[in-house]
């Protein structure tokens, strides 16, 4: 990964674990959560769907829960999806299943 982008990305997403088995992740940048989210939060359902965790948008970030595991899937998925995001613009459908192999 381009050095830059790791930067950006370590800049733009804060992680907050909790002991109820509870990963919040901060965006910093709204805009950047409303690209990784999607219209209508579709990729963070399709995320939800492909994890089977549950995932909650609120505010300028994403509660996960689940157990440490699927919650540490998540957030690779969700840091793959924000460099996509930057990288791009833009986040294809195809790179969901990609994401949790």
């Amino acid at each position: 990964m381009n050095n830059l982008i790791k930067k950006n990305i370590i800049s733009e997403l804060k992680y907050v674990y909790s002991e109820n088995n509870t990963l919040s992740i901060i965006f910093q940048n709204n805009d950047l959560l409303l690209g990784v989210a999607g219209e209508f939060n579709n990729n963070l359902k399709e995320l939800e769907k492909i994890t089977k965790t549950n995932l909650y948008s609120r505010g300028n970030s994403i509660l996960v829960k689940s157990d440490q595991e699927k919650n540490n899937l998540v957030k690779n998925a969700i840091q793959f999806l924000t460099e996509q995001y930057l990288n791009n613009g833009t986040i294809e459908k195809k790179r969901y299943n990609f994401i949790c192999k």
